[in-house]
Parts: structure tokens; sequence; C-alpha cells
């Protein structure tokens, strides 16, 4: 699968999904394109929520393993996609018409495995929540064991065998992780970049292919830098909003799509003093009832109206991370695990993992080869200078 970004909109394309629909459509809605999550877009876009690939900002093309393929054809295989491309026009610039896309190759020849993709994270949402003016700030996106446990007790008891990764933030983005964690044990990391830069987003192809197994967790941890917002970045589809997320890519394919959470959103807002909302709620984003200083706002308007402090984001930040989180465990045709919806705590780690440091070689060879790197380094350096006094 390689992008095909139209000359001149290398900026503007922030990124491409591709989902697998569920339900049929008639020709009426096929014959051009729709705004998403706009009143004109057909509701029967709304079943393609499955995504098969991702490409984001400053990504290439990608190549699935020998072994592995992104099936098409077969009953399990998706009748029709949709193609989902985000924009980012900071500067309004009118008149652009783009012709941006995917080229996918594909083979005659089946290959052993069929891929699927899992999105890991947190789940896209108001409430996912980051205060101003903060150096850096944590969030954490649980695929939790009850989700796993459940879609692969049902379908893979012995697990998926995980190949390749994408990170995902956006511009608040400083690092990404995507921890694994296996009765209290954490794994090696199965993919990180902690040089975060929102105009490079490829997939990372794993050294080793990671297996995860019924019970285990999956935690994406992003860090982020808010000290120069004035205002709280909530989650959401825009470049100013914020995203954490894990699209991993893994074999053999199950029935599991989604392995998402969100924090309570009360115990956020109890943290600055909120007491009650109305209800029943009615209104979106809710209207606050009590205190007075918040009556009648939204909670995004209390939440901005708060005095953030350093100190006051601290420890916001340390609530946040402790607070139980609400499941979202998808499956391929949009309907859910029984796990969906339910809540969660995050995993208690008893050995978290510890990289082993690296130590640069003592020994005679180790000593030798310093030396012919040198000499290696000192006469290209001299060839450079000879190959420059000819061009020059």
């Amino acid at each position: 699968v390689e992008p095909v970004i139209q000359s001149g909109h290398e900026s503007l394309v922030h990124h491409i999904l591709l989902y697998q629909c569920s339900s049929g459509f008639n020709d009426s809605v096929l014959d051009y394109g729709h705004e998403c999550y706009h009143p004109n877009m057909p509701d029967a876009f709304l079943t393609c929520e499955t995504v098969i690939f991702a490409w984001a900002i400053g990504g290439e093309g990608f190549s699935y393993p020998p072994h592995v393929g992104l099936s098409l054809g077969t009953a399990l295989d998706p009748h029709y996609v949709l193609l989902e491309v985000h924009y980012d026009n900071p500067t309004n610039m009118e008149g652009l018409v783009d012709n941006s896309g995917l080229r996918l190759f594909h083979t005659v020849d089946i290959r052993k495995y069929d891929a699927g993709v899992i999105e890991a994270g947190l789940w896209v949402s108001l409430f996912h929540t980051i205060p101003p003016g903060m150096p850096e700030f944590r969030s954490e996106g649980h695929c939790t064991w009850e989700c796993l446990e459940e879609a692969l007790k049902a379908e893979k008891p012995s697990g998926i065998h995980v190949f390749a990764v994408l990170l995902h933030a956006h511009l608040a983005g400083r690092g990404i992780r995507l921890r694994h964690f296996r009765k209290g044990e954490e794994m090696r990391l199965l993919a990180y970049d902690d040089d975060f830069d929102f105009n490079f987003q490829e997939f990372q192809y794993l050294k080793e292919e990671q297996t995860i197994l019924p019970g285990d967790n999956l935690i994406t941890e992003c860090r982020y830098n808010t000290k120069d917002r004035t205002r709280m970045t909530w989650g959401g589809l825009s470049t100013r909003n914020e995203m954490c997320l894990s699209y991993l890519l893994y074999y053999p394919r199950i029935n599991l799509t989604r392995c998402a959470s969100i924090p309570d959103i009360m115990e956020q807002l109890q943290f600055i003093g909120v007491k009650e909302i109305y209800r029943p709620v009615t209104t979106w984003p809710f209207i606050i009832k009590s205190p007075k200083q918040y009556k009648n706002l939204s909670f995004m308007d209390a939440m901005n109206k708060f005095k953030w402090t350093k100190k006051e984001g601290v420890s916001f930040n340390n609530l946040v991370l402790s607070l139980q989180v609400n499941v979202r465990c998808s499956k391929t045709d949009n309907a859910e695990w029984s796990i969906q919806g339910m809540t969660a705590s995050p995993p208690d780690i008893e050995r978290p993992y510890k990289a082993e440091p690296l130590v640069c070689g003592t020994s005679l060879s180790s000593s030798l080869h310093r030396s012919f790197s040198l000499k290696l380094l000192v006469g290209f350096v001299v060839l450079s200078g000879l190959l420059g006094s000819v061009y020059l």
C-alpha cells in the first residue's frame, strides 16, 4: 500500500483511513463523495468503522511480510470500503481540489495468514483532557485484559502475532509508547517513539513478531507539551485537538477491531470543584448545575475557566492516570463484545519492564574495530578533501 498525495498538497493531507463497511449500499450514495460526519453524509456510511489500513502525514509505502496479506474477495472480506481523507488547512486556503488517496498492489498468490488491524489507545472523545501550560502531560489509553480475554479466547486462544505498529498523536504530542503487560509483568515495548514528530508518522516494523495472549493488557501512553497553549486541549479529530492511538497490524485475523478506553469525566470535573450537572443530559457538551461559579456552563467552558497552574496540572495528571476507565471493545460488523461499556481499573504493574543498558564493548576486537573505523573515517575525510579540491 502506498500513499498517492497530490503534488503541492503534502502539508494539507493529514491522514488517510481505509475502512471496511458492514452494510450494502445503493447507487444513490455511491456516485460522489460526502463531507465526513456532517448531515449530508449518508447514514449507511456510519457502518464503515473497521479500519483495515491507516496512513498518516510523512509516511511512505507499506509492504506486508511474505507470510501475511490483506485478504480481498472472500466472504469475510469487505464488499465495500470507505476512504476517509483528513485535511489540515489552518490558513483557510480556498478553491482547493484534492485527488490524494492510496494505491494498493495485490497478488493472486495467496499468503499463509490474513492480516487484521486493531485500533488501541484512547477513545477519541472530549473526555480526553489536557490542561494548558504543561511542559509534560501523560495520557493513557487501555486495551484491557477483559477485552482481550473475551475476544481472543473466543477466536484465538493461542494468541495473535503483531508485526507492525503505527503510533498516532497530533501537534502537542512529544512521545508515544505501546506497552504490553502479562499477569502483572511488563513485557518488551511493542513500539515506541520518544521523539514524536507530527510530520513524520510511519508504520514501525517489529524486529521480532510479538504474541498477544488472552488476558494481556496493552497501554498506549502519550506525552504532550502544551506550554504554548492558554486553553484546554481536547480529544478530537482536528489537528489542534489530540489523539493517543496505536494501530496494530497482526495475524491471524480475529473479530476485534477496536480495543480502547476513556477515563471517567465526572471525577475530572470534581477536580475543578464541579458538584452537579443537569440531568437528564439533553445537550452536548452537557451543562453544569452547581457550584455557582460554573452554573449553566458546559463542562468545556468550566474546565477552561479553572485557573490552571503547573502544580494543579501535575495533580490533575496523577488523578486522571488513576481513574477507572470506560472500555470500548468492538467487533468487525459494528457489534460489540460484552465487555463494551463496562468500567475497568488500570493494571497493577508488579514488575515494570527495564531495558538492558547499552554498554560499549572493551574487548580487543572492539578496540581493533574502533581503530579501523577511525582510520576509515580519516581516510574518507581526506578523500572528500581531495574530491572537493578537484571539483572546486
